[in-house]
C-alpha cells in the first residue's frame, strides 16, 4: 500500500495547481518548457536582429559540425570496442556531441573571446555543430556501426556443421549482400591482419556499397517523416522535448555581452556539477591503486524481491538520469515507475501460476507476455498520435500534391513535397531492394511498415518523456514473424530478414529521434531549416560511413578477438539474427494465437489508458510508462526516475514554480557534471589502461 500511497499524494497536491497539467494554457505562473522554448526564441531572435541563411549557418559552425561527425565516427567506436570505456554512442542524450559543444562554447565564449569578441559563437553557431554531431552519434556503434558489421560477417565465417547454417542459408544467400572469406577477408578480420599485407578492401567493398544503398534512404526517410510530423508535435501539440532543454539552456545569454550561458553564472550550476565530477575524479585515483576504495557512483544497490517468482526491483542511481527527469513532466514521472511495478506484479504473478508462452526472442522483454501486450500499446499509442495528426498530415500530403498553396513549408528543414514524395519514393524502393535481397513483398512491406512505426514511436518517446535509455517492446522482425508465422514464410525471406537485423534492429540508439530534437532545437533560429536539413542528413550519411569504414579497419588492425566489445565482437550478438531465424525454419508455426491475444489486450488497454487522459483533464498517469513495464533498459533507470519525481513533487508542493525554476541550474550541473566526468576518464583509460578501461556510462 506505500506505492499506491505515495503515487496518490501529489495527485490531490497537484489537482488544481500541477506543473504539468496545463500544455495548452498560456497562464504565465506555470512554468512550461515548450514555452519558455518559445519565449527563449522570439528573445534570440530578436537580440540577434534579423538574419538570413548564410549568416546563421557559417563557415566556422559547418567545420566545427565536421569535427564533431570524425570525432564522434572515430573515437566513440574506438573507446567502446577497443578500450572497454564508456558507450558514448549508445543512447539518445549523444553525450558525445553534447560534450563537443560544450567544449566549443568553453573555447571561443569563455577563452578566446577575452582577446577578440567577434570570436565567440552566437547561438545559431552552437546549434550546427550539436545538432550534426546528433545526427551522427546514433549510428556510430550500437544504432548501426556494430550490429551491421557483426551480421555481415556472421554467415560466411560463423558456420559449423553444427549450427547447419550453410544447409539452412547459403543456398538464398546473395553474393552481392555478402562478405566472403575471400583472400582471407574474414580470418584476417577476426584475428587481424598479418605484417606485409593489405586489407582487401574489395571483397568487403562491394555489400558495403550495396547495404549502404539500403542504408542511406531509410536515413533519408526518418528525416522526411520527421518534417512531415515536426509542426504538429513542436506546434500544436507542444511536447516538451526535455533532453533538448540542455542545449537551449545553453544558448540562453549567449546573445549577451557575457558570451556565455545564464546558468554558467549560478552557483547552484556548479554545486551540481560539482557532485558527479568530483565522484569520478575519486574513483579514477582507485584506477591506479587498489587501496583507494571506489566508491559506488552508479553501483547498483541488492535488488528487492517481492516474492518466488516475482522479478527483482532493481535499484541503481544514475546523476544523468536524474538531471534529465527533472525537465520531464509529473504526470509521465509517475506512470513511468507506477506501471513499472504493475509489469513487476503480472509477470511474477504469471510465473507463480505456471503460466508461459514457449519460446523466447532476444530484443525482447522478460516474458513474452508482457512483450507482446506492451508492443500492442506501443503500436496504439503511435497510431493514436497519428490520428491527431490526421488533419495536419492531410494538409502535408494536399500541399505536396499541389491542391493546398495556403500551408507556409518555408521553416521547415525540407519542402513538404520533398518529404512526402521523399518517404514515399523511399519505402518503394526499399520494398524493392529487400525483394532483390530475397523477401517477398508483403512480407518487406510489413517490416519496413514495421520498422518506421517503431521509428515514430522512439522519437515521440524522446520528444515527450526524454528518456535517454529507451528501445520498443520488440523489434519488427520479431513482430513479423509471430504475426505471419514461419509456416507461411519462405525459406528466401527468412533468410533476407535475418540479414536486417543488423542496420534495422538496434532502436536504442539511431537517427530519427535526433532529427526530431534537431527540429526542435531549430525554433531559436529563423528561415535557417533548410539548410540544416540538408546539413543533418549529410551529417549522418558521413557518421555512418565513416563509423563502418573505421570499424573494418580496426577489425584487421587489431582483430575483432581482441574486441573488448564482447557482445556484438564476441559471436553473442552477430549469432543472434540466423540462430533465432534458424529454430523458426526448423520448427515452423502458424500466427501465434497466444502472443496476438496479449498484443490485442495491451491495445485495448492502452486506447482505455490514452482515452482517460484525454477525457479527464486531471489525470495523473500518463499511458507513456505502460508500454515500457519492465522492459529493457527502462529496469535500469527507473529508481532514478522515481527519487527524481519525489524529489520534483515535494519542490513544487513546498515552493511551487519559483522553486522549481530555482532548481533547474542544479540538475542541469548533474548532467554536465557527468558528460566532462565520462570524458576525462575515457582520456585516463587510452593514456594508462588500453583493452582494460572503465565502463562508468552506458546501458547495454
Amino acid at each position: 500500500m506505500f506505492f499506491f500511497d505515495l503515487y496518490r499524494l501529489p495527485f490531490y497536491i497537484f489537482w488544481t495547481r500541477r506543473l504539468d497539467s496545463l500544455p495548452y494554457f498560456s497562464h504565465r505562473k506555470y512554468h512550461n518548457p515548450a514555452l519558455s522554448m518559445a519565449s527563449a526564441q522570439q528573445s534570440v531572435s530578436s537580440s540577434a536582429g534579423p538574419t538570413t541563411a548564410t549568416r546563421i549557418i557559417t563557415p566556422r559552425s559547418i567545420l566545427l559540425g565536421l569535427t564533431s561527425v570524425v570525432l564522434i565516427s572515430l573515437i566513440v567506436p574506438y573507446f567502446q570496442y577497443t578500450m572497454a570505456s564508456s558507450q558514448l554512442g549508445a543512447d539518445h542524450l549523444h553525450i558525445g556531441a553534447l560534450f563537443l559543444a560544450f567544449a566549443y562554447l568553453i573555447l571561443f565564449n569563455v577563452i578566446l573571446a577575452r582577446w577578440k569578441k567577434d570570436w565567440a559563437l552566437t547561438s545559431h553557431e552552437f546549434v550546427i555543430p550539436l545538432a550534426m554531431g546528433m545526427a551522427a552519434s546514433g549510428l556510430s556503434t550500437n544504432g548501426m556501426g556494430a550490429p551491421f558489421i557483426s551480421t555481415l560477417m556472421a554467415p560466411n565465417l560463423l558456420a559449423t556443421p553444427e549450427n547447419q547454417w550453410a544447409e539452412y542459408f547459403y543456398p538464398y544467400l546473395k553474393p552481392w549482400a555478402n562478405v566472403t572469406n575471400q583472400g582471407n577477408a574474414l580470418t584476417w578480420f577476426v584475428d587481424g591482419i598479418p605484417p606485409g599485407e593489405s586489407i582487401p578492401w574489395s571483397v568487403w567493398g562491394i555489400p558495403l556499397f550495396w547495404w549502404l544503398t539500403f542504408i542511406v534512404p531509410i536515413i533519408f526517410m526518418g528525416l522526411c517523416l520527421v518534417v512531415i510530423l515536426r509542426r504538429q508535435w513542436v506546434e500544436h501539440e507542444k511536447l516538451v522535448f526535455p533532453m533538448m532543454q540542455i542545449p537551449l539552456a545553453l544558448t540562453r545569454g549567449m546573445e549577451s555581452s557575457g558570451r556565455i550561458p545564464e546558468f554558467m553564472t549560478e552557483k547552484r550550476f556548479w554545486i551540481g556539477f560539482s557532485i558527479p565530477f568530483c565522484v569520478m575524479m575519486y574513483n579514477i585515483i582507485g584506477y591506479f591503486t587498489p587501496v583507494v576504495p571506489q566508491f559506488p557512483y552508479f553501483g547498483s544497490a541488492p535488488p528487492i524481491v517481492f516474492g518466488e517468482g516475482f522479478p527483482p526491483l532493481e535499484i541503481n542511481f544514475r546523476p544523468a538520469i536524474l538531471g534529465i527527469s527533472y525537465f520531464v513532466n509529473l504526470d509521465v514521472l509517475a506512470g513511468f515507475w507506477v506501471f513499472y511495478m504493475i509489469g513487476i506484479i503480472q509477470v511474477g504473478i504469471a510465473q507463480r501460476i505456471g503460466y508461459d508462452i514457449p519460446g523466447r526472442d532476444n530484443y525482447t522483454s522478460i516474458h513474452p507476455m508482457l512483450d507482446w501486450q506492451n508492443m500492442g500499446a506501443f503500436i496504439v499509442f503511435v497510431a493514436w498520435g497519428l490520428w491527431r495528426a490526421r488533419f495536419h498530415i492531410r494538409a502535408v500530403f494536399s500541399h505536396a500534391f499541389g491542391r493546398r498553396s495556403d500551408l507556409d513549408d518555408s521553416d521547415e528543414m525540407l519542402p513538404y513535397r520533398v518529404a512526402v514524395f521523399g518517404f514515399l519514393g523511399g519505402f518503394v524502393y526499399g520494398i524493392v531492394w529487400l525483394n532483390q535481397l530475397g523477401m517477398s513483398v508483403p512480407i518487406a512491406v510489413f517490416l519496413l511498415a514495421g520498422v518506421f512505426v517503431i521509428y515514430i514511436g522512439v522519437s515521440r518517446i524522446i520528444a515527450e518523456a526524454g528518456l535517454p535509455y529507451v528501445r520498443s517492446p520488440m523489434i519488427a522482425q520479431v513482430l513479423v514473424f509471430y504475426s505471419v508465422g514461419s509456416a507461411n514464410l519462405s525459406m528466401s525471406t527468412m533468410t533476407a530478414m535475418a540479414q536486417t537485423y543488423g542496420p534495422v534492429s538496434e532502436i536504442k540508439s539511431t537517427f530519427m529521434p535526433a532529427f526530431m530534437q534537431v527540429a526542435k532545437l531549430s525554433e531559436i533560429g529563423a528561415r535557417w531549416h533548410r539548410g540544416l536539413g540538408w546539413t543533418v542528413l549529410s551529417a549522418a550519411v558521413i557518421g555512418v560511413v565513416i563509423a563502418l569504414i573505421w570499424t573494418i579497419y580496426l577489425g584487421f588492425d587489431q582483430g575483432t578477438r581482441q574486441f573488448t566489445n564482447g557482445w556484438w565482437f564476441g559471436r553473442i550478438g552477430s549469432t543472434i539474427p540466423y540462430n533465432e531465424t534458424l529454430t523458426k525454419m526448423r520448427d515452423p508455426f502458424g500466427p501465434d494465437t497466444a502472443r496476438l491475444m496479449f498484443f490485442m489486450v495491451g491495445g485495448w488497454l492502452m486506447f482505455l489508458l490514452m482515452t482517460l487522459r484525454a477525457r479527464l483533464p486531471g489525470w495523473p498517469l500518463h499511458p507513456l510508462g505502460f508500454f515500457l513495464s519492465y522492459s529493457w533498459p527502462a529496469r535500469a533507470i527507473v529508481s532514478s526516475m522515481f527519487v527524481c519525481w519525489v524529489i520534483k513533487s515535494i519542490m513544487m508542493w513546498v515552493g511551487g514554480i519559483e522553486l522549481y525554476r530555482k532548481g533547474q541550474p542544479f540538475f542541469l550541473g548533474l548532467i554536465f557534471g557527468v558528460a566532462t566526468g565520462v570524458v576525462i576518464s575515457m582520456f585516463v583509460d587510452y593514456i594508462w589502461f588500453p583493452h582494460a578501461g572503465h565502463h562508468i556510462y552506458g546501458i547495454d
